[in-house]
Order: structure tokens, then C-alpha cells, then sequence
């Protein structure tokens, strides 16, 4: 490039300068030519004066001073200094993108002789220095494979943009299932493809917006509102892209953010596309997003919470509560539902739906979803211990831990390792889940089930399955939103929606479960519609484990934040 040419100039200078000291010679007798490079596959002068200067930046072979090209080209096809009949000086470089300088001085004694070569090995130490300092420069600031700025060079980009921002728009855009193409078709043509959308979106958007790679599927652009909008990026990738040979329709979603006169920094604002891009791929592929500062104050929020959620977990700030679930034909606690709590340093409880989702997101609910699990099936093993030995555990489980492919080996070793019986657990799915992702949940319900622990299908009736569906997933117990109990007795539908769930449960010979029963009335409701157990506050609320073990044996629940509202019933 122009800069690093420069540098080789500024070298090539430097290098006359000491040469025609050292020998006592004008300045005016020496040439320099660097050999061919990959940009440049030609050897060319690099540095003339006197009468010489007509030669600059001349090709080496188009040099019509004989003497002076032979002498030059020689000494860089040998890669060393030639003393005679013509000196001609030879400076190292990696990769042999050597210098040579031609000396037009009489001919030299042993002593200078050797103080030239000196001279050419110091001298090529400077060089090389050059040629490092743009390789890692390049290295630093150009994507490889594409040839443009990358992202270091991008958030250089936009605080240059920064200065005037108005009526500029940063944009990144990324290539939808792109690691599906690359696990399909292979890294080349993965490659091939991040290519032909460079071009396209450079014939598209034109000289005036700045393009780079800011992901491994990603790229980043600069430039006039008028330019980067989601209607123009639309159109660049409405025809298919040519990908070796091939006509390839390719979906890319976009997030972007309009520069400010109060922007933050480049990285910061690049932290903002992204924001605005997860939202656009929450919504639906191939979507585009403008961010906004809602946008950021929800996502920082949410990080905070997060960060807070992994300190806590790896500092034992989170535990297991446990709610009794009873019998509604004749009182009898039947088990129990293990639920996570999070109390921080300060002593405040962060409600679950808060908590979750963000563990679901992020993954961690992977190793906390253990830890209730193995948690709960010790607590278990204790109640059973203890004589209540009828008594079943329930544990909720997310669409996230049903992905991951060590959890059916996970429960099993939990199940082991405890000593408790697998078919007194229960793992509570929602409906939702079986809906989105319906062959996923058959192949690891047939494992679970194998392992003898059985299934519930929680918060039914708020998601969005079929009956075929719910037929096929073949699960024990059936549960009645919370929101369905409280319609009992109230409002225009007054347990419509109760009553055609346990009806429906009954009819496919499940277990039905109500939960969030607070009433006397609800309880007595539930019962002659033919419901067959319940949980909620009218029982009990969930309490610590010590409190359970009190609870079960009559006494008072005490030693918690959510405490018993009764004793065990019956």
C-alpha cells in the first residue's frame, strides 16, 4: 500500500544518506530498487537523484541505463552485494523482497569493502523492520480472506466518522445460518460465499460507504443514511449470489444504529448494532433494526443481571425451596415441586421469571438446571429416609437443558449417585416447549423415560400444541395454569378453561395437577370438577428443606423466607 511504500522510500533515503558518508561519494551516484512483491510483481526504483532522478519509480527491466540496470538486476537475482566491475549493494528482507543499491564510486580496498558489508547487514535489519512493521500492521487491521477493514480498523473507522456524525449510519450485517452452510458445504464454499456478498454489497452500496468484517459472518458498514437503510440492503441481496458456479438465495439480518453528536465511542456504538441485530433476529430472519436507547438500557440491564446470576451461582447464592403438592379426594401430601430462588448479598429475592429466561439464553441454566436437579433428588432421598417414602419429587426442566446432549446422562447419574428411585421423580416440561421443538423433545422423552423417571406437562393450555401432540408425548400428569385456578368462582369464563383440562387429562388417562390454589372455594371447585391434586398457598408456600421436614411431620414451618400457611393436610 501507499503507506508502506513510504516507508520503503523513507528507508531507501536513510540508506544513501549513511552510504554516501561512509564513502565519501555525492549523493547523486546511487540507485535503489526493491525487488518484486506480491502487490507489486515487478522490481522496481525505489530511489534516484542527480542524474539518475528520471529512473523513480521506473520497472527495473525498463531501465535504459545499461550498466545500471544489469548491475541491479544481478545483485537482486544473486540476493548479494556484487564488488565488481559495478557495485551494486544487497540489503536482506524475509521472503527475499530484498533492496539493492547501485554505487556509482571507484572501485574499493579491502578495508571499505568489508565496512560495506557491515554496513548491508545493519542496514537490511532496517529494512526488514519496514516490511514487519506493514505485515503485522496488515495483520493488525485487514481481514485476510476479504481484503477490507476488519474490525479493529472499523471502530477506528467510526470514531473518525464521530467528528462529523450527522446523517452517517453504521450497520452490521450478518449472514443468517451461516455456520449451517459452512457444516454443509464446507469452509471453502463457506468462503467463497463471505466474498461474493463483499462484492455484492460494494456494487450495491457504491465508493461512499466504508465495508468491513467485524465477525466471522459478519460485516460492518459506514456510510449516508441515504445509502445504509434497510430498504437498500433489501435490494443487494434480493438476487441470488454467484458461489463457485452456483446460484446461492442467502438471508442476512441487519442491525443499525444513526451516529450522533452524542454518540459513544466505535466500540460501544458496535456493541449497539449488535443489540439492535439480536432484536431484528428475535423477530424473524432476514429482519433489520434501527437500535435504540430502550434497546441498550434493557440489554445492560439484562448483562448486569446476568453477571449477577453467574456470581451468585458460583458463590452458593442460589437454593432450593420446596412446595407440597396434596391430594384433593382426601388431603394426603402426595410430594413435592422443587423450585430456585436467588437471594442477593442486600437480602432481596430476584423473582424467578426474571432470572431464568437469562439463564436459558446464556446457557448457564445447563449447570444450575444440575444443581437443582441433584439437589432435589438428595433432598428426596433424605424424605424417603426419614419414612415418607410415598412421596415424589417434581423438578422443572427447560427447552435448553433438553438440547444439551449430556442431560439424559446427567439425570442418570444423578439418579445413581443419590441412591433415590427414579420413578419417584418427575420432570415438569412445558407445552410450549413440545410445540417448538417437537422431535427433539419425542427422542429425549424416550430416553428419560427409560431411566423410569416420569413426565408432567406444565402450564398447559397457555402455549400453543395440538391434542395429537400432547397424545404423542405420552406424559403421566397434566397441569393447570395458575391463571385457569383463578378464573374459578370469578369472572365471565368462572373455571370454563379448569373444567375442559381435567376433562381432557382424564380422557387420556394422565394425572391432572392444579396449581396457585389460594381458596377454600378453588380447592373445593377443583376437586368436584375431578381434579386429582393441587398446590398453591392455600397448603402450603414453598419453604426451605429443614421447613419441609418440619412440615411433613405436623409441625410448624418455620426457618424461611416462604414460609407454610398450613400444616400438612389430613
Amino acid at each position: 500500500g501507499a503507506k508502506v511504500l513510504h516507508r520503503v522510500l523513507n528507508t531507501a533515503k536513510g540508506v544513501i544518506i549513511q552510504l554516501c558518508a561512509l564513502l565519501e561519494i555525492r549523493r547523486e551516484g546511487l540507485v535503489c530498487a526493491q525487488a518484486a512483491t506480491p502487490e507489486d510483481d515487478t522490481a522496481r526504483i525505489i530511489a534516484a537523484a542527480g542524474d539518475y532522478a528520471a529512473l523513480m519509480h521506473r520497472p527495473l527491466h525498463e531501465v535504459d541505463v545499461p550498466h545500471v540496470r544489469q548491475a541491479l538486476q544481478r545483485c537482486l537475482e544473486a540476493r548479494a552485494s556484487q564488488f565488481g566491475p559495478e557495485l551494486a549493494l544487497y540489503f536482506a528482507s524475509s521472503g527475499g523482497r530484498g533492496m539493492a543499491a547501485y554505487v556509482d564510486a571507484p572501485r574499493l580496498g579491502g578495508l571499505e569493502r568489508h565496512l560495506l558489508e557491515v554496513f548491508c547487514a545493519s542496514m537490511s535489519v532496517g529494512f526488514e523492520n519496514v516490511l514487519l512493521y506493514h505485515q503485522l500492521q496488515a495483520l493488525a487491521y485487514l481481514d485476510p480472506l476479504l481484503h477490507i477493514p476488519n474490525r479493529n480498523r472499523f471502530i477506528e473507522l467510526i470514531d473518525t466518522h464521530l467528528r462529523e456524525p450527522a446523517g452517517v449510519t453504521m450497520a452490521v450485517v450478518d449472514v443468517d445460518d451461516f455456520a449451517g452452510i459452512n457444516q454443509t458445504l464446507g469452509h471453502g464454499f463457506g468462503d467463497a460465499l463471505l466474498q461474493a456478498l463483499g462484492t455484492r454489497l460494494g456494487e450495491h452500496l457504491g465508493p461512499g460507504v466504508v465495508m468491513a468484517r467485524v465477525a466471522a459472518d459478519s460485516f460492518g458498514l459506514l456510510g449516508p443514511d441515504a445509502v445504509v437503510n434497510p430498504a437498500r440492503l433489501a435490494a443487494a441481496l434480493a438476487a441470488p449470489l454467484a458461489v463457485q458456479g452456483q446460484g446461492l438465495r442467502i438471508s442476512a439480518t441487519s442491525g443499525l444504529v444513526r451516529l450522533g453528536a452524542a454518540s459513544p465511542q466505535g466500540a460501544e456504538l458496535l456493541k449497539d448494532a449488535h443489540i439492535a441485530l439480536k432484536q431484528a433476529k428475535q423477530r424473524h430472519r432476514g429482519a433489520a433494526h434501527y437500535f435504540t436507547a430502550a434497546m441498550g438500557t434493557d440489554a445492560r440491564e439484562r448483562m448486569r443481571l446476568l453477571r449477577g446470576l453467574r456470581e451468585a451461582f458460583e458463590a452458593g447464592r442460589l437454593f432450593v425451596v420446596y412446595q407440597p403438592l396434596v391430594s384433593l379426594a382426601d388431603g394426603r401430601t402426595l410430594g413435592t415441586e422443587a423450585l430456585l430462588r436467588w437471594r442477593t448479598d442486600e437480602g432481596q429475592f430476584v423473582p424467578p421469571d426474571q432470572f431464568i429466561p437469562l439463564a436459558e439464553q446464556s446457557r448457564l441454566i445447563v449447570p444450575i438446571g444440575e444443581f437443582v436437579l441433584r439437589s432435589a433428588c438428595h433432598q428426596l432421598k433424605r424424605l424417603h429416609d426419614q419414612g415418607h417414602a410415598g412421596l415424589r419429587m417434581a423438578v422443572n426442566v427447560s427447552q435448553a437443558q433438553f438440547r444439551d446432549p449430556g442431560f439424559v446422562d446427567m439425570l442418570a447419574r444423578a439418579l445413581r449417585e443419590t441412591g433415590v428411585e427414579a420413578h419417584a421423580v418427575e420432570l415438569e416440561i412445558t407445552e410450549s416447549m413440545a410445540a417448538e421443538d417437537f422431535e427433539l423433545m419425542m427422542s429425549v422423552l424416550a430416553e428419560v423415560r427409560r431411566t423410569g423417571v416420569s413426565v408432567a406437562i406444565d402450564d398447559f393450555g397457555t402455549g400453543f400444541s395440538s391434542l395429537s401432540l400432547l397424545r404423542q408425548l405420552g406424559a403421566d400428569r397434566l397441569k393447570i395454569d395458575r391463571a385457569f385456578v383463578h378464573e374459578i368462582g370469578s369472572g365471565a369464563l368462572r373455571g370454563t378453561i379448569a373444567r375442559m383440562v381435567i376433562e381432557l387429562g382424564r380422557g387420556l388417562d394422565m394425572q391432572v395437577i392444579a396449581e396457585g390454589v389460594e381458596t377454600q372455594a378453588q380447592r373445593d371447585a377443583l376437586r368436584e370438577m375431578g381434579c386429582h391434586e393441587a398446590q398453591g398457598y392455600l397448603f402450603a408456600r414453598p419453604m426451605p428443606a429443614g421447613a419441609l421436614e418440619t412440615w411433613l411431620q405436623g409441625g410448624p414451618a418455620a426457618g424461611g423466607p416462604e414460609t407454610a400457611a398450613a400444616r400438612p393436610p389430613g
